[in-house]
């Protein structure tokens, strides 16, 4: 009779939780976070230049500044922020901020102070790749 009666109270209390469910929050709650997770995917990944650009790619070092995890991973990835300054020729340091999804093998290399193989178009921030390999 025991089993029953557990069967009978766990019915019971799945149908009074299901009357409490607002499936419409829930599905906005998903519909944002998944809006949320698109954007931080499209930031993580540059844009493809255009391959005759591709050639004229300078390969230079940047300097971390600033590094913060973002509450978000894509499989084993973590989501970092960057802050970086890219050495130009000539010895201008140019500042610029990317968002990289980063493997657990290079978490540690991406500290304040780190030294960093990039490459990118000139005069193009927005081309900046990350020579992890």
């Amino acid at each position: 009779m025991g089993f029953l009666k557990d069967l009978a109270t766990l019915t019971r209390q799945g149908y009074e939780a299901q009357q409490r469910m607002d499936v419409g929050a829930t599905m906005a709650q998903a519909s944002a976070s998944m809006e949320q997770a698109s954007r931080i995917m499209a930031a993580t990944t540059p844009a493809p230049a255009e391959p005759h650009l591709e050639a004229q790619r300078l390969r230079t070092t940047a300097t971390v500044l600033g590094a913060r995890q973002l509450p978000i991973m894509f499989g084993m990835n973590a989501v970092v922020e960057l802050e970086l300054h890219v050495r130009m020729p000539g010895g201008v340091p140019m500042p610029v901020a990317r968002t990289e999804q980063l493997a657990p093998l290079h978490l540690a290399r991406a500290v304040p102070g780190a030294t960093l193989d990039v490459s990118l178009l000139p005069g193009r921030a927005d081309t900046l790749r990350i020579e992890w390999a």
